[in-house]
């Protein structure tokens, strides 16, 4: 009996803030793993399906440095890059090791949106377009800020009105999401600050 096949959708890797892949991963991680990385399903995210229907581009291999995002083609090439001549692929590309775990795989449709306005196959040598890198990163930092206020709401009914300290509550939600220890600080500096702007 032979194995069953998945195919692969397509993807485009995107730049985000590195304490926010644990929970973002918990909460829109599909089964489909690229490496040790759960590729993000966000086509359920209001407002993702106007985002991903934004203009892409089509990447060709000649040296760039990388921005918020690149296609598969240029994580592989990186990636290669790296392991080969790290010191020569950091000059060329801007890219260490360390910066490209930054970048998470994002699920994308089958077809996308050209400069011209086509429908395309999206391939592995499309990328997200520059407005739509962006438009995208910030519907994750939503959806992530979201998911810590719910965790907090439920945290706050849990201790029946007791006080807490918001690190405490950043450790359980850290936890919860499997999100790294070294990582509260930075979630509970910015969860007070927006707490304070609200």
């Amino acid at each position: 009996m032979s194995e069953k096949q998945y195919k692969m959708p397509p993807v485009a890797w995107l730049r985000i803030t590195d304490f926010m892949h644990g929970c973002l991963q918990y909460e829109l991680g599909c089964a489909l793993r690229i490496g040790e990385q759960r590729v993000l399903c966000v086509q359920d995210l209001p407002g993702a399906r106007d985002v991903l229907r934004m203009e892409t581009v089509e990447e060709t291999l000649e040296p760039k440095v990388v921005g918020n995002s690149m296609s598969a083609n240029w994580k592989n090439c990186i990636e290669a890059g790296l392991s080969i001549d790290p010191e020569e692929t950091t000059r060329m590309y801007g890219m260490t090791k360390e910066s490209l775990r930054l970048f998470v795989p994002i699920e994308c449709p089958q077809r996308c949106t050209t400069v011209d306005g086509v429908l395309r196959p999206w391939t592995l040598g499309v990328n997200f377009g520059h407005r739509q890198a962006t438009a995208m990163q910030r519907l994750l930092r939503e959806a992530f800020w979201d998911a810590v206020a719910a965790f907090d709401r439920e945290y706050a009914r849990r201790l029946d009105g007791r006080k807490y300290a918001a690190v405490d509550m950043i450790e359980a939600f850290c936890e919860h999401t499997g999100t790294p220890d070294l990582h509260v600080d930075a979630i509970r500096r910015e969860w007070q600050r927006r707490v304070k702007r609200i």
